[in-house]
């Protein structure tokens, strides 16, 4: 009896999970997601939190802090391009002895061009693989594989790629962190980057900090863009307070250092049972992004 009664429970956590992910990736075809909904609510500033499903695109080395395995779903809403939207779904496994790893798909519609027939987008798919492991007691590193399709909104074709992070992650004490992460590291050494401050920019190096003195406070602070390859190097600052019963509140700064870029975010978020559901705004040169995620532990 205490077997069926606990399998009952199972099935019924399975059920929404599947509901709950469904609706999120099928309503996003009618909308727009960055990748980490918390981490942009905390401004960016996450390259040594990094300790949810966001982490695969931030820095692969701090799933080795993830304890449960779980399924996360974003969606993001740009206020200013009607119909483009960028959506993820990630599935995240805790370590079991051999590292921690995480299967992402991304999917993103952007830039709306007019044309006679439609309106038509750039289209960019990014399957990636992340995996990370101890190098010691408390220093763990990670990285993650991408494959990504891209069209432009007027080619006929998509063009593929393949792409590589690389990412370390430190705990100087109980309360600090450090982490760096390295995105596209082949590219870094070639010629490529693009003057973007999107979170799938590649082929540059952030690195950051994060102090948590305790279970309540979280304060980061990242430097994007070091080696300037974007020509958008920025400084990015983040906090979060939890509060009783579940809940969240973030906001975060972002200041181009080269540049007049300068945005502005905030967001909640709330945990229930094994669920967790966040939002996020982006203001300033973001010219307005809504972001929710949803995300399923188990």
């Amino acid at each position: 009896m205490v077997w069926r009664h606990t399998w009952h429970y199972r099935k019924t956590d399975w059920l929404w999970g599947l509901l709950v992910i469904v609706f999120v990736l099928g309503y996003s075809n009618m909308a727009a997601a960055f990748v980490g909904v918390r981490a942009f609510g905390m401004g960016g500033a996450y390259t040594a939190v990094a300790d949810d499903g966001a982490a695969v695109f931030w820095n692969p080395a701090g799933l080795m802090q993830i304890n449960e395995s779980s399924i996360n779903a974003t969606l993001a809403l740009p206020v200013d391009e009607a119909d483009s939207y960028e959506t993820c779904i990630s599935y995240l496994e805790r370590d079991g002895g051999y590292g921690a790893g995480a299967l992402t798909w991304y999917y993103g519609r952007l830039n709306p061009v007019a044309s006679p027939e439609a309106i038509l987008y750039d289209e960019i798919h990014d399957f990636s693989y992340a995996l990370a492991k101890a190098a010691g007691e408390r220093v763990f590193l990670g990285g993650s594989i991408h494959y990504s399709r891209k069209r432009g909104a007027t080619a006929k074709a998509y063009i593929s790629e393949w792409t590589g992070d690389v990412a370390g992650m430190v705990k100087i004490s109980d309360a600090w962190r450090a982490g760096i992460t390295v995105l596209d590291a082949y590219r870094l050494i070639g010629d490529g980057g693009t003057t973007s401050q999107s979170p799938n920019a590649r082929g540059t190096i952030t690195a950051g900090f994060a102090f948590r003195p305790n279970d309540q406070i979280t304060l980061a602070l990242d430097g994007y863009d070091l080696p300037n390859r974007l020509h958008a190097r920025s400084l990015r600052l983040g906090g979060e307070y939890r509060l009783p019963a579940g809940f969240a509140l973030r906001g975060g700064l972002q200041r181009g250092i080269d540049n007049d870029w300068e945005a502005w975010t905030w967001g909640a978020g709330m945990d229930i049972d094994s669920w967790r559901m966040e939002y996020a705004y982006l203001g300033g040169d973001y010219h307005g992004i809504h972001a929710m995620g949803v995300a399923w532990r188990f």
